[in-house]
């Protein structure tokens, strides 16, 4: 019951605790990120352009441009996934109560970095595709991949550690 382990049970008072752990978390999170943004820009636009190389072999990268055969797209500071990684982090911190829960927590920040990566590479797949409309596109790539595969990062996450503690009875809320 992933309802049941969001707020470990908590009381009313646990929960909007919870809650404010988990925003304030966030807010520094993200504004960390944002202030390393022009550095992120970087290494997202690179990563990017190493994925959409192998199903574009012509795409060619010119600092935070990805020139590709029918179009180009540019990376720009809200294409980071920021947002999407500072929400992960905010929710391991104040979840987690082990060090081995953080660290399968790590692993799930790093697997939606490359779900952001990948709506990237299929935002450029796309539009090289359908040149024609590259916005819708990136509207129809962008919702789709972050508005399915973020939530089942994030129940999978509850899961296996709803599944560690319910092991380990030490870890039980």
């Amino acid at each position: 019951m992933v309802e049941d382990i969001s707020t470990n049970g908590k009381s009313k008072k646990g929960k909007i605790l919870f809650l404010i752990k988990f925003y304030i978390i966030f807010l520094v999170g993200f504004f960390i990120l944002d202030y390393f943004e022009k550095y992120l820009i970087g290494i997202v636009t690179y990563l990017s352009y190493v994925f959409t190389k192998i199903i574009i072999p012509n795409a060619r990268l010119v600092n935070n441009f990805i020139y590709l055969p029918n179009n180009t797209v540019e990376v720009v500071e809200e294409c980071t996934g920021s947002f999407l990684i500072a929400g992960f982090l905010a929710l391991i911190i104040v979840y987690s109560k082990s060090s081995k829960e953080f660290l399968i927590g790590l692993f799930f920040v790093l697997l939606a970095f490359f779900v952001n990566i990948f709506r990237i590479v299929l935002v450029c797949y796309l539009v090289n595709m359908h040149p024609e409309n590259p916005w819708l596109y990136h509207e129809i790539a962008g919702y789709g991949v972050i508005l399915t595969l973020v939530p089942i990062l994030v129940v999978s996450y509850l899961k296996i550690i709803e599944k560690l503690r319910g092991e380990n009875a030490i870890y039980k809320s």
